[in-house]
């Protein structure tokens, strides 16, 4: 909505307030001044209350995504262990020892993780990091839901120090009766059955992690309370800090504890033994929804002083009743004149108040008064620029939540950081560890040809070691990747900020922001907020892009899966219908394989598909889409590509397989490859055509292996 200006003015002779107080022989003035402090004092008052709320409230949406960090990392870890074969064979044996050994190679991997079991079908555990096993597991509906859905399922969950010392002594005697637990429940497939799950948890009673991250990371103290239903709620958690305002087993605040049994959030200002603090919590419920504790932040607050507040009401009140004692006469000759400019005032701020943010006050009457309607417009100026700065933030807020995809993050951040800057010049430079540099990535507002930059190199490497802001005055010689592409004309900025993005003491990146005008300093604090959200987007960012590449990757290989593979075998067999284009699919099987297992072990035969998982990725196109597609067998999906071409390629890769060198072995890794080329091959959808390559490669094994064959021949 546009903000509406008004425009106040009003003129008279120069006279000070003392002069009129002596003319008038009265202090009726002090009546409305008085007011006008009071109404000035619960205005500001409250604006800061509110501001301080506001705050809190955003520092605990901060806090709860730390609160749920691990919990996704662990959900991760877990998936890729619950797809492989060894593991998914494991559950459906039931084979205790190599679970075991499974779960302690994990634990000790993970330190955070302190609950390990695998449980089969009917929630039974079938292996523990210790040797108990056999006994029923129960975690609120978190394991059913697994069990049943076939999807990952997590919660936070009360358990007995019976449940922990199951588990381990040490994390019985950590807690009292109860304990918090953040579960994770991964399920494990065998074939198309649930044959199992694995069970991770993360102990957060006495654990001072969560409560020094969140400190850490916003400066305020977080306290994790819990206890059953209709229970009292004790401490379980909190920041490690010599003087916190938590201890262990403390109960839940009254106040807090009223909202939070009701499933509602708490935000205010509590009295914790004479210590005021500004606190928010949020209900914390188990997989059952029902409410077993709360998860909130504290710092402290400052009130105001009613000792000076009262004497200030009384010393106004004394006075006013003094001056309508004296000068009952001559109030009339002094009121038009003294109670218009606070009229005036009294309307500025209530137009001010209700969201009329463009409200301008303009006093010329040479006294006080116009010092108050100055100070009125300096205060509207600051909050107004305050209000201007929380909208860029909440653009960039939006940004982040909405975009989880790198390149569009990066293109779309700095061009939104240009705008909400006012900055002419733009760089975004990410480090990559591969190459152990700082690559530029995204550019705004300049055609220079960037290179990558190491440590220390250049204004950016500078900033990135130093792990501080820098502001460089620069020159063409100095910093020529900072010229300003003006259209008609270039420019070198008069400021540039080289600001390094930081996330959890790893250096992510170097933002680059040039302006042909200096920075203010409140755009400097701006500089450190963005520079903060961006790193925690490009880590998230990270962080999605690599969950999703395992989710569609081999673990042992590296190439797609199975069922990434067949979503975009569909797709580019609409496409290829479409384009009236050839598709091929070759389907390849490594000849005795179980021989290579029974006489080598397992160990060989993963780095026998290793090896034949890089022959396919040598041989083929970047076009070309490669998978294994189970256990020995490798699929690759040929665009656009004719049964002749397809026949070539086929026959490169087997011989390529077969000049692999295995010293340990006594002989090399063959291939029996099918092909089947639609349209050669009738197939009416593209399982007709991979169940034409499947019978091709069959013919291949049954005529003596170690060669190609097209549906529908009898040789290569």
């Amino acid at each position: 909505m546009e903000t509406r200006e008004y425009v106040m003015t009003l003129y008279r002779p120069r006279m000070g307030v003392g002069t009129k107080t002596l003319i008038a022989l009265s202090m009726v003035f002090w009546i409305p001044v008085g007011a006008l402090a009071g109404l000035l004092f619960y205005l500001f008052q409250g604006l800061m209350q509110e501001q301080v709320t506001d705050h809190i409230r955003v520092h605990l949406k901060g806090a709860l995504s730390v609160y749920d960090e691990r919990e996704s990392l662990l959900e991760g870890l877990l998936t890729q262990t619950a797809l492989r074969p060894d593991v998914q064979r494991a559950f459906a044996r039931s084979e205790v020892d190599q679970l075991q050994t499974l779960l302690l190679d994990f634990g000790k991997q993970n330190a955070f993780v302190s609950i390990l079991a695998a449980v089969d079908a009917n929630q039974r555990v079938i292996a523990r990091r210790n040797s108990r096993s056999g006994d029923a597991i129960s975690i609120g509906d978190t394991l059913a839901t697994a069990l049943t859905s076939g999807a990952t399922a997590s919660s936070t969950e009360l358990v007995s120090s019976d449940f922990l010392m199951r588990e381990e002594q040490e994390l019985s005697n950590l807690v009292k009766d109860i304990g918090v637990v953040k579960f994770v429940a991964v399920p494990v497939r065998s074939g198309d059955r649930i044959a199992g799950a694995i069970i991770a948890g993360m102990l957060l009673s006495t654990d001072p992690w969560l409560g020094n991250a969140v400190y850490g990371r916003f400066g305020v103290e977080l306290a994790l309370f819990a206890g059953n239903p209709r229970e009292p709620m004790f401490l379980h958690a909190t920041t490690s800090l010599p003087r916190s305002i938590w201890a262990l087993g403390q109960v839940l605040p009254v106040d807090v504890r009223s909202e939070i049994e009701l499933g509602r959030a708490y935000a205010g200002v509590l009295d914790m033994a004479g210590y005021p603090i500004t606190a928010a919590f949020e209900p914390l419920k188990d997989s059952r929804n029902r409410v077993i504790g709360a998860i909130g932040i504290s710092t402290p607050f400052q009130p105001v002083d009613t000792a000076v507040l009262s004497a200030i009401v009384q010393g106004i009140a004394v006075t006013a009743l003094l001056g309508l004692l004296i000068a009952l006469l001559s109030t009339f000759f002094v009121h038009h004149d003294i109670t218009r400019p606070l009229a005036m005032l009294t309307d500025a701020m209530r137009r001010f108040g209700s969201g009329e943010l463009g409200t301008t006050v303009i006093l010329k009457t040479g006294d006080q008064l116009e010092e108050l309607g100055n100070g009125f417009n300096v205060m509207a100026d600051g909050i107004r620029r305050r209000e201007e700065r929380f909208k860029k933030h909440n653009e960039v807020a939006k940004l982040f939540m909405s975009t989880m995809d790198m390149d569009q993050l990066l293109d779309k951040t700095l061009r939104i950081v240009v705008s909400v800057t006012e900055s002419q010049l733009g760089i975004l430079y990410l480090w990559e560890d591969e190459g152990n540099c700082l690559m530029p990535h995204a550019q705004y507002g300049t055609t220079a040809q960037l290179t990558a930059l190491a440590l220390g190199e250049g204004f950016p490497g500078r900033a990135a070691k130093d792990r501080n802001r820098l502001v460089v005055h620069p020159t063409e010689a100095s910093a020529p990747e900072v010229n300003v592409d003006m259209g008609f004309m270039r420019s070198i900025p008069s400021e540039v900020v080289y600001i390094p993005l930081v996330y959890q003491e790893k250096v992510l990146g170097v933002l680059v922001l040039g302006s042909t005008r200096s920075y203010r300093e409140d755009e400097e604090l701006l500089f450190d907020y963005l520079a903060d959200q961006i790193s925690i987007a490009l880590d998230n960012a990270r962080m999605h892009q690599r969950i999703h590449e395992l989710s569609i990757t081999d673990g042992l290989t590296g190439l797609y899966n199975r069922r990434f593979m067949n979503t975009r075998l569909e797709q580019e067999w609409a496409r290829c219908q479409r384009q009236k284009w050839p598709l091929s699919i070759l389907l390849c099987d490594i000849d005795n394989f179980k021989a290579v297992n029974d006489n080598y072990g397992h160990d060989k035969g993963d780095l026998v598909i290793k090896e034949v998982a890089e022959v396919f990725r040598d041989g083929t196109r970047k076009e070309d889409l490669v998978a294994r597609y189970g256990g020995e067998e490798f699929v690759a999906v040929l665009v656009n590509t004719g049964s002749e071409e397809a026949m070539h390629l086929a026959q490169r890769i087997c011989d390529a397989a077969r000049e692999r060198d295995y010293p340990w072995m006594d002989r090399g890794a063959t291939l029996s490859i099918g092909v089947a080329t639609f349209p050669e091959v009738d197939a009416r959808s593209f399982e007709d055509l991979m169940q034409a390559a499947d019978q091709a490669m069959y013919q291949a094994k049954t005529n003596g292996k170690d060669r190609v064959i097209a549906f529908g021949t009898t040789s290569v």
